[in-house]
């Protein structure tokens, strides 16, 4: 049985299935009239991303007159509570049935394996800033990506009309990765950027830090959080090792992990929970990573980073990268805890070298008056009144 099931890849034939169901519902949904509705819509948590919250907070501003649906729900484990997960489809296709814009952060079923009816905007509004590490369509079939016959079976990353890049030098890699013309890919930075500038929400995320972690205060933190391996690959970097190496150059050291990976429980790794990795790039002083794009959230809250990788040479062949690393980021990189430490005591980052890695990847606003989510979702409502002219004419 089990050697049958191989040879009939049964994820791929329950794709295709999915896919067919999808497209009947599709068809029965058709004549519903769409509104003057966006409908933003992710998969990678159960609560509404701060980039969705910010990005719905801009379009209510720049148009109160547009409803603006804000879905947040993960893919469950389990099979009885995928088929729980299969019934709240219905209420995603109800929604994409009738908007205008259709907002999504990575692969959606809904977005790009069922056919639309004309008038809807499907948007890629990638969760993460820059382009580092490869991935989409630009790893299909290789080591890390998907299996070209199950991305095939979900149509991955297919009927895209506009996606969305944080710099002109990663419009070519967006457009590779979502297999996208790349005059279809606009520069305008995530919303998160606004809050990484802002110095009310540093503040408040200060406060809230020394509340939760009084021993903290006052002592310098480095802030650990490697990049998600797919395939159940751990970090190549021990934490408590590394915690141990910072300390002794003087620093605290907080490990946060990928938010599908479980936080470390090992004695002696501090893991914050309740504080996300972005709120804490606020109150560290020095960011150390292997591959994650975090990096550039760094670069824009100016915390000085560092890369830590002893498997490069490893993770390249397995995943490979946008640019050439580490020379394009221009960071100081070590091989191993110790090495890392000695370079964070003797201050090798250089401030230089963060605001060009800033300035390469996240572009600014359109104005100086204009924030990044306000410039997001005027280049989406634009975009979205182009095509109204068009399904008029």
């Amino acid at each position: 049985m089990m050697v049958l099931a191989q040879r009939l890849r049964l994820d791929i034939v329950a794709a295709y299935a999915a896919r067919l169901a999808l497209t009947l519902v599709s068809v029965v949904m058709r004549p519903l009239p769409r509104r003057d509705k966006v409908t933003l819509l992710t998969r990678q948590s159960n609560r509404a991303p701060s980039d969705f919250v910010m990005l719905r907070d801009a379009i209510v501003r720049l148009d109160s007159s547009i409803e603006v649906v804000v879905i947040s729900r993960m893919v469950p484990p389990g099979i009885v509570r995928k088929f729980a997960y299969a019934a709240h489809l219905l209420v995603e296709m109800y929604h994409a049935a009738t908007s205008r814009v259709l907002v999504v952060d990575g692969y959606s079923i809904i977005a790009s394996a069922t056919r639309h009816a004309p008038g809807l905007k499907i948007v890629q509004m990638w969760h993460a800033l820059g382009a580092l590490k490869k991935f989409g369509l630009s790893i299909v079939g290789q080591r890390g990506g998907r299996d070209p016959r199950l991305a095939k079976a979900m149509r991955m990353h297919e009927g895209y009309d506009l996606v969305i890049s944080s710099a002109e030098r990663c419009r070519a890699p967006f457009a590779e990765a979502f297999g996208v013309d790349v005059s279809k890919v606009a520069v305008a930075p995530l919303p998160r950027v606004d809050r990484l500038r802002d110095p009310a929400h540093r503040a408040k995320v200060r406060k809230r830090f020394d509340y939760l972690y009084p021993d903290l205060i006052g002592k310098k933190v480095a802030l650990f959080a490697p990049t998600f391996r797919t395939e159940g690959r751990m970090a190549t970097v021990d934490p408590l090792e590394l915690t141990q190496a910072m300390a002794d150059a003087g620093y605290a050291t907080i490990t946060k992990l990928h938010p599908l990976v479980p936080a470390p429980t090992t004695d002696g790794v501090r893991t914050a929970p309740g504080i996300s990795t972005q709120d804490l790039l606020l109150i560290a002083d020095v960011f150390i990573t292997d591959y994650s794009s975090a990096v550039f959230e760094a670069a824009v809250a100016e915390v000085p980073s560092y890369l830590i990788a002893p498997d490069l040479d490893e993770y390249a062949q397995r995943r490979d990268f946008y640019l050439k690393f580490p020379d394009d980021l221009g960071l100081p990189m070590a091989s191993t805890p110790a090495e890392l430490a000695e370079m964070v005591r003797a201050g090798a980052a250089d401030a230089v070298a963060m605001a060009a890695l800033r300035d390469s990847f996240i572009a600014s606003p359109g104005s100086v008056t204009e924030t990044a989510a306000e410039h997001l979702a005027r280049t989406v409502m634009v975009e979205d009144e182009r095509s109204r002219e068009d399904h008029d004419d």
